[in-house]
């Protein structure tokens, strides 16, 4: 094909071509349409050749301006745009991702302000898809680095069966990228450079013929070998740094390490998962969150997750598949069963909507707190994941069920946080005891049995969690009942038990009760919420509706005295805003619900409301609050 110089389009291979803007901007074209690979400025739009036969499809490789300025144009001309799943919010709503954004005391230096201004009706790619792009297939590869979303787009040319991959900014030229700052995601770390360098094992394990980098020159030869550079360049920018530089040779391990014949564990996944290996040759996960960290091993100067920065939002967590390929070359297992949820935090449950996308994973939750994976959108509790999961299976609290040829029992288990159970099963002649987070101690590593005297409980529980005062003699209740020879956990190595273990625990559960009834009001006489001090909340905390209809939530509330109390809760808003008002009956501490509902004066986005509570003539004032959006296209 011959290059158009009037309109800036060159020729690369047969099928591809490159228009030089802000970014590389690439043109595939196939017998189904054009596919584009990044917008930069967008001026490439005023006047397309005619030879680039629609419809047309532009892919994102992430949000940074000078690649995703002109896509919200691109939209507008009516191209169906993707964008990596994890970035989708700061494509599709720009002005909310700068309203979050703080720029006062800067600590965390990610390049999250050098994002669109304009929004994008983005459509999401997600990891691992296959993405039918008017006949052509293109898979989205998982490429962390300059953003911990960023991602590539692999496809086989029709013509020449070429395998190429567009790799955004992985890669610049042999050994390079375009820029590091990016890179530095927090205040003085390197994490982006070990994302980086784990993108460039996936550039090479995925044998491209050739790469086209969206800053850069197409890398048409000698790929493996470029590439290769670049890790070596990366190594030695990251030798300095004692965290990164211990991270990088495990960041492309994946493996299983044995507790006994059928139990394994997966040692470098953030939340340890635990797999339970059948006769049959099926695995059943016991967690499944995100790959990355140290999570068992040792670590160097602090713990950091090389996944991500340390401020939470959405576009700075993804989840990778792991363990998968160490079931497949240890075990033959080329899927996961079953993903059975301890609790319900992001470290431990991010992974599997994933898993059911790729595997069709079943996913077995306790019934205490199943809606929280279901609607994250409908609670604010700590550390929720925002994409849902599919329950196959409810678990019923203090039942036993089975799998394959285990029998499998939970138990209700508050403490590091509420909505959380102790899983107990046999294996090997075993009995074995799932505690999730409930329990830490000094030593990373589960010291011998000789040594545990001297090994302490670390404080673990997180008050917005949800605790209670009886939290830690429960759960030593449970494991002096089940007496486990081996306690597995979600972020430590396996503890093969003795007495002076039920011991500690036991004396743990005492030592945390008297600590709180000494230094808070919780006794039978007081006027208090509890230990975690919970007023109540508001299902759901978020709620979007049309203009013009009532919002209606379910509130619950507890009563604040240790007697029966008529509680009456009033809905508020701002001014204008009305609400209802409900009375119900309350036993001693008791928590209790009922349906309000407030209708809204206008238009709004995220505007708070409130639940305001009266116990007899005493207030207690808006124990407990949500938010609401009126109108609009989205939350």
């Amino acid at each position: 094909m011959a290059d158009d110089k009037s309109s800036g389009w060159r020729s690369i291979i047969p099928g591809v071509e490159l228009y030089s803007d802000s970014c590389n901007v690439y043109a595939v074209s196939h017998p189904g349409g054009t596919i584009f690979i990044n917008a930069g400025t967008g001026y490439w739009l005023d006047d397309l050749p005619a030879r680039f036969r629609p419809p047309f499809t532009l892919l994102c490789t992430h949000f940074f301006r000078d690649h995703s300025a002109g896509a919200a144009r691109a939209g507008r001309q009516g191209m169906r745009v993707f964008a990596p799943a994890g970035e989708l919010e700061i494509f599709s709503d720009p002005a909310q991702h700068f309203r979050e954004r703080k720029t006062y005391i800067i600590y965390d230096n990610i390049w999250d302000t050098f994002a669109p201004i304009e929004p994008t009706a983005a459509l999401p790619a997600h990891d691992y898809e296959t993405l039918d792009v008017d006949g052509l297939a293109v898979t989205v590869v998982a490429l962390p680095g300059v953003t911990p979303n960023h991602a590539g787009y692999a496809l086989t040319l029709p013509d020449s069966g070429r395998r190429i991959a567009f790799s955004g900014e992985a890669i610049h030229s042999p050994g390079r990228m375009a820029r590091i700052a990016p890179l530095q995601y927090d205040y003085n770390d390197l994490g982006g450079a070990v994302n980086a360098y784990w993108s460039a094992g996936e550039l090479r394990r995925g044998a491209y013929d050739a790469l086209m980098p969206s800053l850069g020159t197409p890398i048409l030869e000698a790929v493996d070998a470029a590439v290769a550079a670049l890790e070596t360049s990366l190594e030695a920018l990251c030798a300095g740094r004692p965290l990164e530089r211990e991270l990088l040779p495990l960041i492309g391990e994946d493996t299983l390490e044995r507790v006994t014949d059928h139990v394994w564990v997966e040692p470098l996944a953030e939340a340890s998962s635990w797999y339970l290996i059948s006769d049959s040759g099926k695995a059943l996960a016991i967690d499944y969150g995100y790959k990355g960290g140290f999570g068992l091993r040792p670590v160097p100067t602090g713990e950091k997750n090389w996944q991500w920065p340390a401020y939470s939002y959405r576009a700075r967590r993804r989840v990778l598949l792991h363990g998968l390929p160490a079931l497949k070359r240890q075990f033959g297992i080329d899927r996961i069963d079953v993903a059975l949820i301890g609790h319900f935090h992001d470290d431990h449950v991010a992974g599997v909507p994933l898993l059911q996308r790729i595997s069709d994973t079943q996913c077995w939750v306790p019934e205490n707190f199943a809606h929280l994976l279901t609607h994250p959108e409908a609670h604010r509790f700590p550390c929720n994941w925002p994409q849902p999961a599919r329950i196959d299976r409810v678990l019923n609290l203090g039942e036993s069920f089975t799998w394959e040829e285990y029998t499998i029992r939970i138990e209700p288990m508050s403490g590091h946080t509420r909505f959380s159970v102790a899983i107990l099963f046999e294996a090997d002649g075993k009995r074995f005891a799932h505690t999730g987070d409930q329990y830490f101690f000094r030593d990373r590593r589960w010291p011998e049995p000789e040594d545990w005297p001297a090994t302490e409980v670390i404080q673990n529980h997180v008050y917005q969690n949800g605790a209670t005062v009886e939290s830690y003699r429960e759960s030593a209740r449970i494991l002096a009942e089940w007496r486990p020879d081996i306690v597995i956990t979600g972020h430590q190595q396996p503890m093969y038990t003795d007495p002076a273990f039920f011991d500690m625990v036991d004396r743990w559960g005492e030592t945390y009760a008297e600590l709180h009834e000494n230094a808070m009001v919780l006794g039978a006489d007081g006027r208090h919420f509890g230990l975690d001090s919970w007023g109540g909340w508001i299902w759901p905390y978020r709620s979007h509706v049309p203009e013009g209809e009532p919002v209606n939530v379910n509130v619950t509330v507890r009563n604040p005295l240790n007697e029966p109390a008529k509680l009456t809760v009033r809905l508020v808003g701002p001014p204008g805003w009305s609400g209802t008002t409900a009375s119900v009956d309350a036993g001693p501490r008791a928590e209790v619900s009922c349906d309000l509902s407030i209708h809204p004066s206008g238009p709004c986005r995220r505007q708070p409301i409130a639940a305001e509570l009266s116990v007899g003539a005493d207030h207690f004032g808006q124990v407990v609050e949500a938010l609401v959006t009126v109108g609009g296209s989205q939350f």
